[in-house]
């Protein structure tokens, strides 16, 4: 690994994206990059980023979405204001129908049941 970057973990059900990153880069930063490892299937704006707290990451937890104790990060923040460092994690949501709209950029829902809930697969 080049010296100066490292990289970080989002995580979105079964899949996880390694993303090499600097602790200046903003979230939306490391949206366009998960964009661009989809080849354009889900833009930014239909993205959410959270940073793993105890509630949402709790293995045994149902299933029952997010919590107050974790909302999306704003675009315009960087890893070092979340202290989010190098071999971290990030959960990843995306808009509910993000399959039929595609890479449009479209209308981004404002309330919480327009957007997917935080579901990890624990892998056995």
């Amino acid at each position: 690994m080049s010296e100066g970057k490292d990289y970080i973990r989002v995580k979105r059900r079964n899949q996880t994206f390694f993303i090499h990153t600097t602790p200046t880069d903003t979230f939306h930063h490391i949206k366009s990059e998960i964009s661009k490892a989809m080849n354009g299937q889900v833009v930014p704006a239909k993205m959410r980023l959270y940073v793993p707290t105890a509630t949402t990451t709790t293995a045994d937890k149902e299933s029952t979405g997010k919590s107050e104790e974790s909302s999306p990060i704003p675009d315009g923040a960087t890893l070092a204001d979340h202290e989010v460092k190098n071999d971290g994690v990030l959960y990843l949501t995306f808009v509910k129908d993000w399959e039929e709209s595609g890479g449009e950029d479209g209308s981004v829902p404002v309330d919480e049941s327009g957007w997917e809930n935080v579901d990890i697969e624990k892998i056995s």
